[in-house]
């Protein structure tokens, strides 16, 4: 039985292996790698609240308030809870929505990429003792759709991109060291 194969896979792995296992367990910042979570410990349970909507694009808040869910659900160690019983509560607000052009058909005149920008105001305050934990003003998200042929994306199509991608970063912005 040849061992080579088995050989080189084991070399490869093991400094993966240890560069897993490198961070120092004083709680001082590390520049290697952990297995230990970066989300704070000290709250168990948070709260997402409806976020306001300052645009035309009525949906957007509630998709956005739902994909949050859904994020912190599957990415943090936290549960999702009512305001009442939460630690913790993320709120914010939607402030704008924009559609910019990319490109344009030389033929036809028509937009072929369109880029799907929404700008949101978010924080996340520990409940406990009012204190902000976090904040973003002006945290900005994108998608590209293709509205023209052959594609012909609805508008729906990068909003929904957008509000997933916005929800993605929020969650990511709750971990420590910020």
């Amino acid at each position: 039985m040849n061992r080579a194969p088995l050989l080189c896979l084991a070399l490869i792995a093991a400094p993966l292996l240890i560069s897993c296992d490198s961070a120092p367990t004083t709680g001082e910042a590390s520049e290697g790698y952990s297995m230990r979570s970066r989300f704070p410990k000290e709250y168990r349970t948070i709260s997402v609240a409806l976020f306001a909507n300052d645009t035309f694009d009525r949906p957007i808040n509630g998709e956005l308030t739902e994909a949050l869910i859904k994020e912190v659900q599957a990415m943090t160690p936290y549960h999702i809870a009512s305001d009442a019983r939460a630690d913790t509560l993320l709120r914010g607000t939607v402030r704008k929505r924009t559609l910019r052009e990319l490109s344009k058909s030389v033929s036809t005149g028509l937009s072929e990429e369109m880029l799907y920008e929404v700008t949101v105001d978010w924080e996340w305050i520990d409940q406990r003792t009012g204190k902000v934990i976090v904040a973003r003003n002006g945290f900005l998200g994108s998608a590209l759709f293709v509205p023209s042929r052959p594609s012909s994306e609805p508008t729906d199509i990068g909003r929904i991109a957008v509000v997933q991608n916005l929800a993605t970063d929020i969650v990511a912005n709750l971990q420590g060291n910020w």
